[in-house]
């Protein structure tokens, strides 16, 4: 029979996972079979004592609760998950998904109240950019990716050329404010590529499905950059980028992680010895010119001599 503790974490997990929880249905089940209202009720206020916000009554449901969403809201949500949030909740409000969902006219009134107090106080420059007519994409898109579903795509290149691509849709990637289509291509030289989403100018659905590839799975978690390089052996071929960052920024990349695998040293001196893991040297070298003169590649020397030549034909 459960004991007290094993009732209160039930029901903590059905909260969690925005469940409606009824005293009346909760006597049919096992563990509050033959148990009073009174006793199912402490329950409730063991819950309530501990986190005051998390649940309400449900309007016109006698004896029925409900976590209140705006309690995400209190007690989870940093700046940088509320960009995220921000993000996911414009897309899906720009592209119907909320009415999709089961979610109450009451919560989404919350949720957009939030959001916009929020917006007064934070401003996200990093956003999605991509233009509103974009988003009936993204239905067909997660539609493929939920079902394995091999997809036609006529897609514009920088060049302004429209090329067409069979492909295996793997997963949908934000990075650099933009959404990339990370996916597996049939019938080509590459075998991996990103497509930028915004440059899919037309989407044909076909019957055939494919079955995921671990390794470009597993590439696809590591990927730092919308440059990146694929490779069956891919973490074999990584290419160590190392640079020497000068005392006066040192602070920058001692707050932050620009990349996944940035590992620092510093030297007595206050500078540091900074080490990156990357598939090609395309993924980095934008980022080194940002810290010119600050900063000194140790190597490869090939990656030197590319940003060395590139800054001497823009002088010329």
């Amino acid at each position: 029979m459960a004991n007290q503790t094993d009732r209160v974490l039930e029901l903590i997990k059905r909260f969690n996972n925005n469940e409606i929880v009824c005293i009346k249905q909760l006597q049919n089940e096992e563990m509050w079979y033959e148990k009073s209202e009174k006793t199912i009720r402490r329950d409730l206020d063991i819950i309530k004592k501990h986190f005051p916000n998390s649940f309400h009554l449900v309007k016109g449901a006698t004896g029925c609760y409900k976590a209140i969403t705006n309690s995400l809201f209190e007690n989870i949500v940093n700046p940088k998950t509320m960009t995220m949030l921000i993000q996911t909740f414009n897309i899906a409000n720009r592209s119907k998904i909320l009415k999709t969902l089961n979610i109450s006219k009451e919560e989404k009134t919350i949720l957009e109240s939030k959001i916009k107090e929020h917006s007064n106080i934070y401003d996200f420059k990093t956003t999605a950019i991509e233009k509103e007519n974009d988003f009936e994409k993204f239905k067909t898109l997660e539609r493929a990716i939920k079902y394995q579903k091999i997809l036609n795509i006529k897609y514009n290149s920088l060049t302004n050329q429209t090329e067409n691509f069979i492909i295996k849709p793997y997963k949908i990637l934000f990075m650099n404010g933009n959404f990339y289509l990370a996916c597996e291509v049939i019938d080509r030289d590459f075998e991996f590529s990103l497509f930028r989403i915004s440059r899919i100018k037309k989407i044909i659905e076909t019957p055939k499905t494919f079955n995921q590839k671990t390794i470009i799975k597993d590439f696809i978690k590591e990927i730092n950059t919308p440059f990146p390089k694929f490779s069956d052996n891919f973490r074999e071929n990584l290419i160590t980028i190392k640079i020497e960052a000068n005392k006066s920024i040192a602070k920058y990349f001692k707050e932050k992680k620009f990349f996944k695998s940035q590992n620092i040293e510093e030297l007595e001196n206050g500078n540091l010895i900074i080490t990156y893991k990357m598939t090609q040297t395309l993924e980095i070298k934008n980022f080194i010119k940002q810290w010119i003169p600050n900063i000194k590649i140790i190597e490869p020397k090939s990656l030197y001599d590319e940003i060395k030549k590139e800054i001497r034909e823009f002088l010329d």
